[in-house]
C-alpha cells in the first residue's frame, strides 16, 4: 500500500478495527515465517546426500558418516571456501553459524584504514 493510499482514521471504532486487522496480519506473517524456518531446518537435518560428498567430509573432518547431514555438508564447504579462496563472505557465514558475531558489525560500526603508498605496493606484490 503506497503512503498516498493511507486514509486518516475517522473514529475510535475504525482505529480499533484497523489495529485488530494489523495484529491479525502480523500474526499470520509470523506464523508463515515460523513454518518456513521449521521446513528449512527439517531439510537441513536430512542425510540424503551424494555418498562421495559424505565420504569426503568424513575423511576431511574426521566425522562419522552417520553424522553428516546436509547442514554439516554446507558448513564444511563454506569452511573450505573460506580457507582455500580466502572468501570473506564464506568466513562470515561460518562464524555466524558458530554463533560468533563481530562486535563492530553488531553495532553497525565502520572504520577506515589508511595505508601509505609503500605498504600498498608491497601488499600488491605479495598478493600477485
Amino acid at each position: 500500500m503506497a503512503q498516498a493510499d493511507l486514509q486518516p482514521v475517522r473514529t475510535k471504532e475504525e482505529a480499533k478495527e484497523r489495529g485488530r486487522n494489523g495484529g491479525l496480519a502480523s500474526g499470520r506473517s509470523r506464523l508463515a515465517k515460523k513454518h518456513g524456518r521449521e521446513l528449512v531446518r527439517a531439510l537441513l537435518a536430512q542425510r540424503e546426500l551424494d555418498p562421495q560428498i559424505v565420504k569426503d567430509l568424513a575423511t576431511a573432518y574426521g566425522l562419522p558418516e552417520k553424522d553428516i547431514t546436509k547442514e554439516v555438508a554446507m558448513h564444511g564447504r563454506q569452511m573450505e571456501k573460506a580457507i582455500r579462496k580466502a572468501d570473506t563472505n564464506a568466513y562470515k557465514a561460518v562464524q555466524a553459524a558458530a554463533g560468533y558475531q563481530d562486535p563492530d558489525e553488531a553495532n553497525g560500526a565502520t572504520f577506515v584504514v589508511h595505508i601509505d603508498k609503500a605498504t600498498a605496493e608491497a601488499v600488491d606484490k605479495w598478493t600477485k
